[in-house]
């Protein structure tokens, strides 16, 4: 049982540190809200990592006396983790272990509360089948990514994607539905806050085919400031990071530059022989080819990778375009990870550009959609 008499002003202190939630890793529990009635008082208790006795939990003969009143030996904890680590379970709640826990809560509230008043930004999410996957993408799992930079505009995401949607990508209806509801989703949820001005910034959060993802870049256009998420498979994450460490793109030019037929062979994160094109195509054509030295599917790992992928493909759409004329169709057949293929349709600008014949892998290339300038 605790013997000291924590100060007023250290109690105050220790509140706001922890921003009125409990400590306890994963709990974060409001401590001045009962979820039930919702009426407003202290349920808090205010816990030692290291006890005031010295037989009390993880109590010491002498860092016990010193540090009784000490901020950084107390917890702020509701009543359930308050007796799981003082009672219940002991051993299974070292020193290290709450010093982590502490220090990680106030840590990441210190960020939170360093945000900029006007650093807003709406979340929006985009999920459609791929193959078998059907993507799980919520608010709850996407809205820690914006930290440190931003915080969520409103406490829920506006979706874009279709909801428990049966239809895979290889029936046949399933393009046409799809981009039907995007169109629709866009129209209703976002034209309208783009034209009065309601949105600032947008963190958007997308898992689908890529020809969809490129449609998806299309109706956001490069106008809109939008910070695209990229899943990272190792380290897990929805965020690029910052650094500065550069990739080659490289673009291959066609054997038979002036044929009829004209295609992009966007070899990134797997490898497209051409042979897989004329397969669809006809040997009739000229295929150009956007790659890195090593494609691979995790390649992409920070914004400058993102932000040159777009100068890239902003060149190579002119020279294309410079060779087979602005009518011409341009048929495009990616190997990309998510956050360029939304790049893409973002770049490519519907008064000036080729329009766009964009295929999916699914046993072979097929064509998926059309992007055209109308």
């Amino acid at each position: 049982m605790s013997v000291s008499n924590i100060p007023q002003a250290t109690k105050l202190i220790l509140w706001g540190k922890a921003a009125g939630r409990c400590q306890y890793r994963g709990c974060n529990k409001s401590l001045f809200l009962d979820v039930l009635t919702k009426s407003e008082f202290n349920q808090s208790y205010i816990a030692h990592i290291v006890a005031d006795v010295p037989n009390g939990p993880r109590g010491d003969s002498t860092k016990s006396a010193l540090l009784q009143k000490e901020i950084s030996n107390l917890m702020l904890l509701c009543d359930t983790h308050h007796r799981k680590i003082d009672k219940d379970d002991v051993l299974g709640h070292p020193e290290a272990l709450l010093l982590e826990m502490k220090n990680e809560h106030e840590e990441r509230i210190a960020k939170v509360t360093e945000i900029s008043h006007d650093m807003e930004s709406h979340i929006v999410t985009y999920k459609a089948n791929v193959g078998v996957h059907t993507p799980n993408i919520t608010y709850e799992s996407v809205s820690e990514f914006l930290l440190p930079m931003y915080y969520p505009a409103q406490p829920f995401a506006i979706e874009l994607g279709l909801t428990n949607s049966a239809q895979r990508d290889r029936d046949d209806s399933f393009w046409q539905v799809e981009l039907a509801n995007l169109q629709t989703q866009y129209d209703e949820q976002l034209r309208p806050k783009f034209r009065r001005g309601d949105i600032g910034h947008i963190s958007l959060f997308a898992f689908a085919p890529i020809p969809l993802l490129m449609r998806l870049g299309v109706l956001l256009n490069d106008i809109h400031d939008i910070e695209v998420h990229q899943p990272v498979r190792d380290p897990k994450t929805w965020n690029l990071e910052d650094n500065k460490d550069s990739v080659i793109y490289s673009v291959i030019q066609p054997l038979k530059p002036t044929q009829p037929i004209a295609a992009l062979n966007i070899s990134l994160s797997a490898i497209i022989n051409n042979d897989r094109i004329t397969n669809v195509l006809g040997t009739e054509c000229s295929i150009y080819t956007l790659t890195i030295d090593k494609p691979f599917n995790d390649f992409l790992k920070n914004k400058i990778h993102l932000i040159d992928f777009s100068a890239k493909v902003r060149q190579i759409l002119n020279e294309i375009k410079a060779i087979h004329g602005g009518h011409t169709e341009l048929h495009i057949f990616p190997a990309m990870p998510i956050a360029t293929a939304i790049e893409f349709g973002r770049v490519w600008m519907p008064k000036a550009d080729m329009p766009l014949i964009i295929y999916d892998e699914n046993n072979g290339f097929n064509k998926a959609i059309e992007i055209r300038n109308t």
